[in-house]
C-alpha cells in the first residue's frame, strides 16, 4: 500500500509539474489572417492591378505580332525573312516577359517583406511569443490581423505623403 501511495504522489507531482512546463513554454500564441491583410493592404491591390496591366500589354504585343507575321506571310516575304521576323517578334515578346516577371518578383518580395514585418511589430506590441496563419489554427490564439491591417494601412499613407 505504501509503495502505490508513494507511486501515485510520484506521477501526481509529475503531471502537475510538466502541465506547469507546457503552460510556461507555449507562451502567447498570435494568429493572422494573411489573405484578410493582403486584401486590405492599397499596396498590394495596386500591385496586383500593375500586373495585370502588364499582362494585358504581353497579350496585346502577341497580337500584333501574329498579325504583323500573318501580313508578311500573306505578302508572300521569302522562308529566311520570315524566319528572321518570327525571330525578332518572339525576342521582343521574351524581353517584355521577362521584364514583368522580374518586375512582379520584386513586387511580391518587397510586399512581403513589408507585410512580415508588419507583423511582427504587431506581435511585438502585443507581447506575443508566436505567430501562426489563422487557417493553421483551430481554436485560440490572439488575433493580430485587425493590428496588422492598420500598420501596414498607416505606413502607406506615411509613404505616399
Amino acid at each position: 500500500m505504501f509503495y502505490s501511495n508513494k507511486s501515485f504522489s510520484l506521477i501526481t507531482s509529475s503531471l502537475i509539474a510538466l502541465g506547469f512546463a507546457s503552460q510556461a513554454m507555449a507562451g502567447t500564441i498570435g494568429i493572422v489572417d494573411k489573405d484578410k491583410v493582403v486584401t486590405n493592404y492599397p499596396k498590394a491591390q495596386q500591385a496586383a492591378e500593375q500586373l495585370k496591366k502588364d499582362e494585358e500589354k504581353v497579350h496585346k504585343l502577341i497580337e500584333s505580332s501574329n498579325k504583323e507575321y500573318e501580313a508578311a506571310k500573306s505578302a508572300h516575304k521569302p522562308p529566311a525573312e520570315l524566319e528572321g521576323l518570327q525571330r525578332r517578334l518572339q525576342n521582343s515578346i521574351d524581353t517584355e516577359v521577362k521584364r514583368i516577371q522580374t518586375t512582379a518578383q520584386n513586387l511580391e518580395k518587397d510586399l512581403e517583406k513589408e507585410i512580415d514585418d508588419a507583423i511582427k511589430a504587431e506581435a511585438t506590441a502585443a507581447k506575443v511569443d508566436a505567430v501562426f496563419m489563422k487557417q493553421a489554427v483551430l481554436v485560440g490564439g490572439t488575433d493580430l490581423t485587425p493590428g496588422v491591417v492598420k500598420r501596414l494601412a498607416s505606413s502607406g499613407a506615411a509613404a505616399t505623403k
